[in-house]
């Protein structure tokens, strides 16, 4: 059988990173043997000096693994004390068999799984999404790692508007920009993400961008920076019996943006421009790809765009089931302080 060099390219780019993948995947299973909890790819550690509980995680989208190593060095940060912690955490990893393959999902998005009140199939995803609840139910706190797709210039946190979540990441910090929308606006139409449902037990759920999907140097920073400082306020605010809101304001406000735009992906020949990043400064006139008749997309908004979609394509131009909900979004700074917005 003949083979390419781009064929050959591929599958040794696919070959190292399974390699790699499987090194840190076997360095979290052997923390596992001694902190499982009981579900899969998931462990506690309980210092047991107060009650607070927060969760951090990783591969919610299994392509998505910038932040596994900077998981890994904070587990063993807190076992070999050179964090300084006494309260207690949770790490799990999301969706290993997509994260093996190098895949978003395998059958349905894990991040659109969760809730009580989920209306999808019985998938791979959502059998994983029944495990991960009942620890998030615990959670007083919850991080969850994403990176894009496309690259990112920045990165960038983004959950709807909720007190708790806002003053934790802003102590948390690392990022200065905060995407959000207004309580009760779900992120996609498609189903309830890990920190929506932790929002919905009233606790602080948050997701934060790291940057493009991938093992880069600066993902594995950031998380780990995120994670160090969440820790010291756990336990500033359960131990010491410290505002999480006066911790929050040594660190500047971000740079809100609110989602005013989204482009559904309602035809498979939709298709956009090569090249298209996130938060790209794009305006009504910006043309960015084609509909299904081959005329020219265009924003009905100015602003940033986020999260455009290059799905694998058919010989014809098609692209592969399932479609995403939206081809792209667009965001643009809010005119208000989200705070004043009503909960």
């Amino acid at each position: 059988m003949f083979y390419s060099k781009t064929t050959k390219k591929k599958e040794f780019i696919l070959e190292k990173y399974q390699e790699k993948v499987a090194y840190y995947l076997n360095e979290f299973q052997k923390y596992e043997k001694k902190y499982g909890n009981g579900i899969p790819y998931s462990i506690t550690i309980n210092k047991g000096k107060h009650s607070g509980h927060i969760i951090f995680s990783s591969l919610v989208h299994g392509n998505e693994v910038g932040s596994l190593p900077g998981i890994l060095k904070c587990i063993d940060d807190i076992i070999s004390n050179k964090i300084k912690f006494f309260g207690k955490v949770s790490f799990f990893l999301g969706n290993i068999e997509a994260c093996l393959k190098n895949l978003r999902f395998v059958e349905s998005d894990l991040n659109r799984s969760f809730g009580e009140n989920y209306k999808g199939a019985l998938s791979k995803e959502r059998k994983r999404a029944l495990e991960i609840m009942p620890l998030l139910k615990q959670a007083d706190v919850y991080f969850d790692f994403h990176q894009t797709i496309m690259p990112c210039l920045k990165p960038f946190y983004i959950f709807e508007m909720n007190k708790q979540s806002y003053y934790w990441a802003r102590a948390a910090g690392v990022a200065n920009t905060l995407v959000t929308r207004k309580k009760g606006v779900s992120f996609s139409s498609a189903g309830m993400c890990t920190d929506e449902f932790v929002r919905s037990l009233h606790k602080a759920g948050i997701t934060i961008e790291l940057g493009e999907k991938g093992f880069h140097k600066e993902s594995e920073i950031m998380s780990y920076e995120i994670m160090k400082r969440s820790l010291k306020c756990l336990d500033k605010v359960f131990l010491n019996h410290s505002s999480i809101i006066k911790l929050s304001r040594k660190n500047i406000d971000f740079e809100f943006l609110n989602i005013v735009y989204r482009e559904p992906f309602h035809h498979a020949k939709m298709q956009l421009n090569e090249g298209i990043i996130n938060f790209k400064s794009i305006t009504t006139e910006t043309k960015l790809g084609v509909n299904q008749f081959g005329k020219d997309i265009f924003s009905k908004y100015s602003g940033y765009i986020l999260f455009p979609k290059y799905p694998k394509r058919t010989e014809n131009g098609e692209a592969i089931p399932p479609l995403p909900g939206e081809i792209f979004v667009v965001a643009d700074k809010t005119k208000e302080h989200p705070l004043v917005w009503k909960e």
